[in-house]
């Protein structure tokens, strides 16, 4: 009876060994990949369904037949040396890692691989099975992506060069229009110089009297061509500072002084308007910079400032020392200027106020004039102001210059 029963037992348990067999069996026969089971002599002894369709040979073909028919000629006889490098320390790797791999099916053609190996033991000694993938379309995928990338190098390549190529067009185009301003700067001051030398001759009446009438031309002539020479010195600054021609002739003067010339420039406008100047600095104070170019800086802030603000108004000059620099703010009770007009207004060509008042007369270079000079000086600019309340303009100069100077 023992003897039945054992006997059932060990009926049972091959039953059981042989489903797990053959589901294992199933699971290695469905594999998207090929595998293969390979003794220490480099022989095939184990694959699947996939191996036969990868390579194009049937089972039977493979089985005891050595690895290396799968592998293009010329890479046999390194895959041997490899094969019996690996049994030295075997482990679970990718082979030949960083290289490319070929398999080689039964017509002869080559397709890319990538293969991994993990060594098994068995009774009957070792072995190693392969996982062999397919990666052709990865591989055409990888080269097009190269092809891709290339192309697109190339691209920016030539687009970079046309820039530059441009660039230097831009380049030499700004300098031929900045040695063009210059010389026709100078040439129209020239002509203007006299016609203003003239007019103040005949308004002083030297060599006879004038009745009204003429008095108020020779007055139009005379005005005219001051603004016009204001117009011209702009441009050919401009022209210089683009150039970098503009040459600062830097010394140490009063601060005082040069404030109280700037102020006397603009006063005779300020006073038909009614507009009241203050001005609040350290006492003898000195200061380090270019003078004329300094006064230029003031000048061209409280023109600007008379001009925008209303009869009855105030103009501030306040003068503070933050450090090894000193700060200038002109502040008016002006118009003001929107919000999103703060950096437009240090362009050039841009006129303040032309929304407002539909136009104003001047280049509109300015303030962009006083930028580029303060930053020649190693100093800063700043806005702050509001539509209907005033604006300040508060620049900052290094006291003994900047570095080098």
């Amino acid at each position: 009876m023992a003897d039945d029963e054992n006997i059932e037992n060990l009926q049972a348990r091959i039953r059981l060994l042989a489903r797990e067999s053959q589901r294992f069996r199933q699971l290695l026969e469905a594999a998207p990949d090929a595998i293969m089971e390979v003794d220490r002599d480099g022989k095939i002894v184990l694959l699947n369904k996939t191996t036969e369709r990868l390579f194009g040979y049937e089972r039977d073909e493979l089985l005891g037949k050595p690895v290396e028919m799968l592998i293009p000629a010329e890479a046999r006889g390194m895959h041997a040396r490899h094969r019996g490098q690996y049994w030295s320390k075997p482990s679970t790797r990718p082979m030949g890692t960083g290289l490319k791999l070929d398999g080689q099916r039964k017509d002869g053609t080559r397709f890319p691989v990538e293969i991994s190996l993990s060594p098994v033991e068995f009774d009957d000694g070792p072995r190693v099975a392969a996982i062999i993938r397919d990666v052709t379309e990865r591989r055409l995928a990888e080269e097009h992506l190269r092809s891709v990338q290339a192309a697109y190098t190339e691209e920016l390549a030539a687009k970079n060069r046309e820039l530059q190529l441009r660039n230097r067009e831009v380049e030499q185009a700004n300098q031929l229009k900045s040695e063009f301003l210059s010389g026709m700067s100078h040439e129209l001051r020239t002509p203007l110089h006299t016609i203003i030398g003239f007019t103040e001759l005949l308004e002083e009446e030297l060599h006879g009297s004038l009745n009204e009438k003429q008095h108020r031309f020779v007055g139009h002539i005379h005005r005219d061509s001051q603004h016009l020479l204001a117009l011209i010195n702009d441009v050919l600054d401009l022209s210089k500072i683009e150039s970098g021609r503009l040459e600062l002739h830097r010394e140490t003067f009063a601060l005082d002084a040069a404030l109280e010339e700037a102020i006397s420039s603009v006063r005779p406008r300020a006073e038909t308007k009614s507009i009241a100047i203050e001005t609040q600095t350290p006492a003898d104070r000195a200061i380090f910079a270019d003078r004329l170019r300094f006064k230029q800086i003031l000048y061209n802030l409280l023109s600007n400032a008379v001009k925008f603000t209303f009869v009855g108004g105030r103009i501030g000059i306040d003068v503070t020392e933050v450090g090894d620099t000193l700060e200038i703010a002109v502040q008016d009770t002006g118009i003001g200027i929107p919000a999103d007009q703060h950096e437009a207004i240090f362009d050039k060509f841009y006129q303040i106020g032309q929304r407002q008042s539909g136009g104003l007369d001047g280049t509109g270079l300015g303030l962009a004039i006083t930028r580029r000079l303060v930053e020649e000086h190693g100093g800063a600019i700043r806005l702050a102001s509001e539509l209907g309340v005033g604006s300040r303009f508060t620049f900052s100069i290094p006291v003994s210059g900047p570095a080098g100077a």
